[in-house]
């Protein structure tokens, strides 16, 4: 059902299934398949069967549907006693092991074959798809059926095809002249193609290197009897004297015997004791010849994992891994430790760029790109060995920026790493090195401090600008400036660094705290000789914050100074809260007085902001009041006006300051912001503008008053 399930005997022969997903129970009932409770289980590889050995010392094969038995084998003649192992050889036998009896294999038809391993203490059974293993303190052996082409081939008496093209290569191989003519029977039959094919799998599945040469030279044989067919395939190439445009491709027979060649002279390789890598066909095909690659680097046999790959022409990803293991396994021997770091580099280098795919090409070499990700490797092997300097000059020889800059940032150079990650323009890498470094500071330095100080110094003077330029904008998006501003003053930008504080001290609700901050960004600001201005600014600035302090404590009132950056509007909160108090009026006008005085606020912005405040506030009498001085009016009345307008003063009182605006464009048009319609079309008269005249038209509805700006302009 897909889900994972346990089998459990029970006292009474039969078996529960339990689901673990769902904890159900399912009781098989196969009590009238088994003749005693079940004491040890074992599945078949294809899950399709299941060894039982019952207490009566019968071994019973079932398929796992407890629907069908296979087989029923006693074994209570050797032993009454339970096996100590029992696991299955392949997908169609079974193997049981008992410590003084040694090891019984049963085949599927009740078939068995004993091996003793008497005195052996421990000895442990490794089931395969194909066969098992049998390995003890001393030894490793491997039990396997016969495969079916071998017992075709081989058994006495045999009629198939491929056993009558074996006996016609041995007569051939002898000089019989018989041999021909069995070989063509065979052909006339149509059955060669199937005994070349049976003849080259026994091959494959062949331990003994005679017996291997023996079927493929039988195999050899029966192809030189396999003719052009309709499709145009012939064994080795074109027929002599065929047209050269004439499309030609090998058999599959052919095809299939040159691979089958190549794994058998693999597998030979591989089953040589200094490997002791022991594989059969089935294992081979399973594990694929780029597993098998991975096997052997992990065994530390790379020169011959660089050889099958070249031999086998594997993807060109799996030689460059084979050839960088290859070159690592070099870098750290014994042979590379009296070589200089130049020497051991030139003879990796020679390694990771052998081309051995064509025999007859010697000192080829492949192109540098096949080789992505192999210097970097081979470069962190020379590192753990201790050869530094082998590892920096591979990594100059790198061209994969992603394996290149881990690869740096293992060996500990970090601002190199950043150097190629920003030459690569490749954010999340440069970023990679920042916090790979900050991190190495933070492990080696005795403290935080001590740390972040060696990494602002190192950050600033040997990391390039645009990495630098990055971890600003980082620590930007922090609330915490500190190692910003550090950063900055390592650096020397005071500017930037008094920037950053003041910034962060305008975001501060606290007034004493905002205090402090802009004091350290004024300090900041006079370490250097460009930021004058800014020092000024700051300092003016703590002047304002206090003033404003002052005058709340003075007059108990926030209303009177709200914190604000800007005197305009200090000096404007001053004369509005005058507003609120009239008994305190003089004092908060000389208040606000001293404060453009201090500040140096012009004479003609200060009277803007008095009559936008009166206005405001509501304050129209001292409003007037000013507007009445004797002292000079550096802004005019317009400005008068235009307040008492938008505070929606009486006509009387708007007209009175219009009236003494000069004649002219400024009264027109504050006439007709005040929609004083009349004195506007006398101010155009006045002008002998009948446009302007027109223009009362368009902006009044009253009828009246459009047909008095006809007739006027008519007279004009």
């Amino acid at each position: 059902n897909g889900h994972p399930e346990v089998f459990l005997s029970t006292s009474d022969n039969s078996v529960l299934i339990v689901d673990c997903t769902t904890g159900e129970i399912t009781d098989v009932d196969c009590r009238a398949r088994m003749q005693s409770p079940i004491v040890a289980m074992s599945f078949a590889p294809n899950g399709r069967f299941l060894a039982c050995f019952t207490q009566n010392s019968l071994l019973t094969v079932i398929s796992t549907t407890f629907e069908t038995k296979v087989l029923d084998f006693d074994t209570s003649e050797g032993s009454s006693a339970p096996p100590k192992d029992m696991k299955w050889c392949g997908e169609d036998s079974v193997v049981l092991h008992w410590k003084n009896l040694g090891v019984l294999m049963v085949g599927p038809y009740g078939d068995w074959l004993r091996f003793p391993y008497e005195g052996e203490e421990n000895l442990h059974i490794i089931p395969e798809i194909d066969c098992c293993r049998v390995v003890t303190n001393y030894s490793m052996e491997m039990l396997q059926r016969v495969p079916p082409a071998t017992a075709e081939l081989f058994r006495i008496g045999s009629i198939e095809p491929s056993a009558m093209l074996l006996d016609a290569s041995d007569d051939f191989e002898k000089g019989a002249p018989s041999s021909d003519e069995a070989a063509r029977a065979i052909t006339k039959t149509g059955m060669l193609a199937d005994a070349i094919i049976a003849c080259t799998e026994a091959a494959t599945r062949e331990f003994d290197i005679k017996t291997q040469k023996r079927l493929l030279t039988a195999a050899s044989y029966g192809m030189h009897f396999s003719y052009k067919d309709g499709s145009g395939a012939v064994m080795g190439g074109p027929l002599t004297g065929s047209p050269p445009e004439a499309h030609m491709r090998p058999t599959e027979e052919a095809a299939n015997f040159v691979a089958s060649a190549r794994k058998i002279r693999v597998m030979n390789a591989l089953r040589d004791s200094k490997v002791g890598l022991v594989l059969t066909s089935s294992q081979y095909d399973a594990i694929t010849p780029t597993g098998i690659i991975a096997r052997l680097i992990a065994m530390k046999r790379p020169a011959l994992a660089t050889s099958i790959c070249s031999y086998l022409q594997l993807d060109e990803s799996v030689q460059s891994f084979a050839r960088a293991s290859r070159a690592a396994a070099y870098v750290i021997s014994d042979s590379s430790k009296g070589q200089t770091d130049g020497q051991t580099a030139e003879a990796a280098i020679n390694i990771l760029n052998e081309d051995s795919s064509d025999v007859g090409a010697k000192g080829s070499t492949i192109p540098e790109e096949h080789n992505r990700g192999a210097f970097a490797s081979v470069a962190l092997a020379a590192d753990r060995a201790g050869r530094g300097g082998v590892a920096k000059l591979l990594l100059m020889r790198e061209t994969s920026t992603a394996d290149k800059v881990p690869a740096l940032l293992s060996i500990g150079l970090f601002a190199d790493a950043a150097s190629v990650a920003v030459a690569a323009k490749d954010t999340d890498l440069t970023f990679l090195c920042l916090v790979e470094f900050q991190k190495y500071c933070k492990v080696s330095a005795d403290n935080q401090k001590q740390a972040m100080s060696t990494f602002n110094q190192t950050l600033v003077t040997k990391f390039p600008a645009e990495a630098v330029n990055l971890y600003m904008m980082y620590l930007a998006s922090n609330q915490d400036v500190k190692y910003m501003m550090n950063l900055y003053l390592r650096k020397e930008k005071f500017v930037a660094a008094g920037s950053a504080m003041s910034k962060l001290a305008l975001d501060t609700e606290n007034t004493k705290e905002r205090i402090a901050m802009v004091k350290e960004a004024s300090r900041v600001y006079g370490l250097g000789k460009e930021s004058v201005f800014q020092k000024v600014s700051a300092d003016e600035y703590i002047d304002l914050l206090s003033e404003q302090e002052r005058l709340r404590s003075t007059y108990g009132s926030y209303d009177v100074a709200p914190e604000s950056s800007s005197i305009t509007t200090t000096i404007s909160s001053v004369i509005r809260y005058a507003g609120t108090k009239p008994r305190e009026a003089h004092r908060l006008f000389a208040d606000a007085e001293r404060l453009a005085k201090r500040y140096k606020v012009p004479e003609k912005r200060l009277w803007y902001i008095r009559v936008r405040a009166f206005s405001q506030s509501g304050q129209w009498a001292n409003l007037r009041n000013l507007a009445d001085s004797r002292a000079k009016n550096p802004i005019g009345l317009k400005p008068f006006a235009l307040a008492a307008i938008e505070g929606k003063q009486p006509l009387s009182e708007i007209t009175r300051y219009i009236e003494r605006v000069p004649p002219g464009e400024e009264r027109y048009d504050l006439f007709c912001e005040a929609k004083m319609w009349q004195k506007a079309i006398e101010e155009a008269v006045t002008m002998r503008d009948p446009n302007r005249i027109m223009h009362v038209r368009s902006l009044c509805n009253s009828p009246e008053i459009q047909q008095l700006c006809e007739e006027q302009a008519r007279m004009l």
